[in-house]
């Protein structure tokens, strides 16, 4: 069994279209979600913007305004949104724009502050925030200013008004802070494992009797049948792991995926899934005449209700494991997926070990049906 065992290794590695399919189609789907998503994340990014603070006479008559604008111009604060260039009128502003010195000027104009932008701001993530912050300052100064009016004292208002601002408080309830681009990472650790699938193919058909003279050689020699199917099973199923674990040190140390504070068991979980998709393999390669492509077009399927396609398969995955949780539960990928966020979200190992179990159980049917059908395939022509 030995022998067989390496050299299944030896020739499963040469094969250039599986180790394609099992390590260069992983790397290159992760260079690509890391150039989309890099870009992604930029977009949401809050820049600083360059605009004029026009200093006339109805600027220096409202209070507050340029203690605000000091705040949003810190560059040690949370939220730095200003980069403020000062001018002394509207008309030196304007021309500042004119000449892209600027993106815009902020003035005050009928008792409050206003702010003109240039239409490249339409499409910046600072623009709607530099806007919220402006209406919080004249929302607070109006009622700070009721407040005195009515009697209260000034210092009491100023504490009253800062304190009812304590609108939310962050809160993390996972581990490690959800990313949108981490689910699509982990389908595509799952679609891979489904994609070993024809690594076992191409092997079982190496060993049956059928596939040529050299396999009918095979049957016939002193090893028994189980005993050769064990050797050959646990090569695949080596060149399979092997395959995503490079696949998942590419993605945490060249793309940078977090895979969370337990990511050393993120190898048991690809152990676990390859060993799946070989079983499968295993029992999908007694099926006479079934191409190659037939195996990766069940890979893709699958892989279609884990999340890997975009927007809207995550949308179809979420509303199968909401209405149909068996069916969600039966995909193989679909578990291995699931063994991923066991490790990053949950507080507890549980979900983790569950969805292993469950591969593992798919393994013992898979490993079975390709054991029983191997027993009773037909050797007439031998």
């Amino acid at each position: 069994m030995r022998s067989v065992f390496s050299y299944q290794v030896l020739r499963l590695l040469r094969d250039k279209i599986l180790l394609l399919w099992t390590l260069g189609l992983p790397i290159m789907l992760s260079l690509i979600f890391m150039a989309m998503f890099s870009a992604l994340e930029a977009g949401y990014a809050v820049e600083p913007l360059r605009i004029g603070v026009v200093h006339d006479q109805a600027y220096t008559t409202e209070v507050g305004l340029d203690a605000t604008l000091e705040a949003l111009s810190d560059d040690d604060a949370e939220l730095h949104l200003l980069d403020p260039v000062v001018y002394g009128s509207v008309a030196e502003a304007e021309e500042a724009v004119v000449d892209g010195e600027t993106l815009g000027y902020l003035a005050v104009e009928d008792g409050g502050p206003a702010l003109h932008l240039t239409p490249a701001c339409n499409d910046l993530a600072t623009t709607p925030v530099l806007r919220a912050a402006l209406d919080a300052y004249v929302q607070s100064r109006d009622e700070f200013t009721g407040l005195v009016t009515a009697g209260a004292d000034p210092a009491q208002a100023s504490a009253a008004l800062q304190l009812r601002h304590e609108f939310t408080e962050e809160l993390q309830v996972t581990r490690v802070p959800g990313k949108p681009a981490v689910p699509y990472y982990f389908a595509l650790l799952a679609f891979t494992s489904g994609m070993g699938m024809t690594i076992a193919v191409v092997a079982i058909r190496e060993i049956t009797a059928p596939a040529g003279p050299l396999a009918a050689r095979r049957n016939l020699g002193a090893l028994p049948r189980w005993r050769v199917l064990a050797g050959t099973l646990a090569g695949a199923w080596l060149c399979t792991w092997a395959c995503l674990v490079l696949a998942f040190i590419f993605m945490r140390f060249v793309v940078g995926v977090d895979f969370g504070p337990y990511a050393a068991l993120c190898l048991v979980a690809i152990a676990v899934s390859s060993l799946m998709s070989c079983a499968a393999g295993a029992a999908l390669g007694t099926i006479p005449r079934l191409p190659l492509g037939g195996v990766s077009a069940i890979s893709c399927l699958l892989g279609l209700f884990c999340g890997l396609y975009g927007t809207a398969s995550q949308r179809l995955t979420s509303t199968i494991e909401v209405n149909a949780p068996l069916f969600a539960q039966l995909n193989p990928l679909w578990q291995a997926t699931q063994c991923f966020f066991g490790l990053l979200y949950y507080d507890s190992l549980v979900p983790f070990a569950r969805s292993c179990a469950v591969l593992a159980g798919m393994s013992v049917v898979f490993l079975l049906i390709a054991l029983m059908r191997m027993r009773r395939m037909s050797y007439e022509h031998l």
